[in-house]
């Protein structure tokens, strides 16, 4: 089959079946479902066979979409190393999503329409990354956006899963605004919306002719504002736990290979004009390490295991813009091929513990019998030690890809940063390992939530064997075989050399991984002080500084900070406006048209046709006039 067939099915299937099983099959759910999964099964193979096929150069596969004067715009697929990987992507970790819902989805009344969102989310998601030219990825950018806002909120019944929906929403716009305000200065400045041309501009020697650097800057620290929405990049970070609201395959979805990874590939797509903006990537190299930290301090002691997950999400994209902004397009591209295979795994281990047990605590998992849940337990096991950076799972050698490229002179402060981010990784992975697979309940530790009290999943606890249903073992199973091999170095010189850079796939000598090593081994000694050892509190120990602990809990109080500054703020302009419409512009126009309105009446009763009275009143008008004209 030719490679233009193969894009075609790759992006249409999904959009068919979104179609067919909203339209036709909402309230029959297994057809939904089976339909949805067909269209992910053609997507999967149409993506991985072109990833295992692909040509010596970029392909355009397009069709002509409107043309405007000279100006010609086209709607189809871009096929180079970036798009081919991420498309790969996308189709194995959706693949495996819809496989896992049909048992976490199983009695749910709303599953048909469900699966048919997964549907129109993996349309989108795949249209972007293939996307030939800005105009087309802009537009399905913001629909990758209303399809994350249609599954965070996809129970629409409970108010914190609408709540956060709304914030995941707004507050990803804020990044699009600047987004889109640098794509059109980009278009006036080169002329073109084609993501070859653009990356050939700016992949040049030298600065492209007729922009200044600081022009540079400006356009990527714009481009960069969307990033930092949909990646959650501080401090625009604040909606990513909350979405946690939606179920979990959503969870899997949003954290691992598309909503938040869409900035990453914004990023890496125009890596050749951020790498121009020198000034800027300092910054931007700023900004990932502190989020990353951040998060992870978040992270170390919550204790719902889907925001753990999600804090650490948080912290990994930092890490993939480490790579990015260091300049390595292989790093961070590398580390989000892997994160994705070893976060969705992850969300789907917690998935099953929570459908099972009915509560998303990992104290109370733990002292439930997590540990009894075999294939969940070992698919905790391979994703975690994957995101700790546990010698040999993929995790550990995309980090340490992204460790090589910040040894850099001037990049001593943003490497020592990485490696504390990489120190409390480990130590807030193991935390959650131990406390679910070595409880202990003489330990100080708290179950902060009641079975069938979550907040974001099924309300009720199932008591048959402790073992998943089928649908979900089998995408944990897959995807802790990638969680462990994934990272080696055959598959590392195999993203190199298809993006083009066979030069990044550093291969770190022993002596340079000493120092690594010792940090995740050192983060995972003091959590199995803290929390695995017979005799360990459980507690951690932010737990000996309440203020801290207090502080932490409540995510250093940034939300507190927005709802009192610029959501009070926000709201008090929005009734200053309401009240200036409703009161000034409207009343104010009301009250012209009310005059009016009385005025004409008035007139209309002085028509009463009767000729006498015309008259009369024209002599006294007339009579009126000359005497004023006489007197002055």
């Amino acid at each position: 089959m030719s490679h233009a067939n193969l894009a075609v099915a790759t992006l249409l299937a999904p959009l068919i079946a979104f179609a067919v099983a909203l339209i036709g099959f909402r309230k029959k759910h297994d057809i939904a479902a089976a339909i949805a999964i067909l269209g992910g099964f053609v997507s999967l193979v149409g993506s991985i066979w072109l990833l295992l096929d692909p040509a010596p150069t970029a392909e355009l596969v397009t069709a002509p979409w409107f043309q405007v004067g000279g100006f010609k715009l086209e709607f189809g697929a871009l096929l180079d190393g970036r798009t081919l990987l991420m498309g790969a992507v996308v189709g194995l970790i959706t693949f495996c999503i819809l496989i896992y819902s049909l048992g976490y989805m199983k009695d749910d009344p709303g599953k048909g329409r469900f699966f048919a969102f997964l549907g129109l989310f993996e349309w989108s998601m795949l249209s972007f990354a293939y996307a030939p030219n800005l105009l087309q990825g802009f537009i399905f950018w913001e629909l990758v956006g209303l399809a994350s806002f249609l599954l965070i909120g996809f129970w629409y019944h409970k108010p914190s899963a609408v709540a956060a929906a709304k914030k995941a929403f707004i507050m990803t716009r804020i990044g699009d605004v600047g987004m889109f305000v640098g794509l059109i200065l980009l278009f006036g400045d080169v002329h073109t919306l084609d993501i070859l041309e653009i990356g050939s501009i700016f992949g040049a020697p030298g600065l492209p002719e007729g922009l200044s650097a600081g022009r540079v800057e400006l356009l990527a620290g714009l481009l960069f504002l969307g990033v930092m929405g949909k990646s959650a990049q501080f401090p625009l970070h604040t909606w990513l736990p909350d979405a946690m609201e939606g179920p979990t395959p959503v969870s899997a979805l949003l954290h691992s290979a598309t909503m938040v990874a869409a900035g990453v590939f914004l990023f890496a797509r125009f890596h050749e004009l951020f790498m121009d903006a020198h000034g800027l990537m300092t910054l931007v190299l700023a900004i990932a390490v502190f989020t990353a930290i951040l998060s992870s301090t978040m992270a170390m002691v919550a204790n719902d295991m889907k925001k753990i997950l999600a804090f650490s999400s948080i912290s990994q994209l930092g890490f993939m813009i480490m790579g990015l902004a260091a300049g390595s397009l292989f790093a961070g591209l590398f580390h989000l091929m892997t994160h994705a295979l070893f976060k969705a795994l992850l969300f789907m281990t917690a998935g099953a513990y929570i459908h099972h047990y009915g509560t998303n605590d990992i104290v109370a998992i733990g002292r439930a019998g997590g540990r009894k849940m075999r294939v969940t337990t070992l698919g905790l096991f391979a994703g975690g030690f994957a995101l700790a950076g546990v010698p040999i799972f993929a995790g550990f050698w995309s980090k340490e890809v992204i460790l090589g490229a910040l040894h850099h002179d001037g990049y001593m402060v943003f490497l020592v940063g990485a490696y504390i981010a990489a120190f409390m990784t480990a130590y807030y992975t193991f935390r959650m390992i131990f406390l679910v697979v070595l409880p202990n309940a003489n330990s100080d530790a708290i179950v902060e939530e009641p079975a069938g009290a979550q907040h974001g999943d099924h309300g009720h606890a199932h008591h048959g064997p402790d073992k998943a249903p089928l649908p979900m073992r089998l995408p944990i199973g897959l995807l802790s075989i990638g969680a462990v091999i994934a990272g080696l170095p055959f598959f590392g010189d195999a993203v190199a050399g298809l993006l083009g850079r066979p030069e990044e796939a550093h291969h770190a000598e022993i002596s340079e991984m000493i120092l690594p090593v010792a940090i995740v081994l050192a983060g995972v000694a003091l959590a199995w002080l803290d929390f695995g050892a017979k005799r360990a509190p459980q507690r951690g120990l932010v737990a000996w500084f309440p203020p801290l602990e207090r502080t932490l809990k409540n995510r250093w109080y940034i939300d507190a900070f927005y709802r009192r500054t610029v959501i009070r703020l926000t709201n008090a302009f929005a009734g200053l406006m309401y009240g200036a419409e409703t009161r000034g512009f409207d009343g104010a126009g009301d009250a012209i048209a009310h005059g009016t309105m009385k005025v004409g009446v008035g007139t209309a009763k002085s028509h009463t046709g009767r000729l006498p009275i015309f008259i009369g009143t024209a002599v006294a008008i007339l009579a009126i006039v000359s005497l004023s004209v006489a007197l002055f």
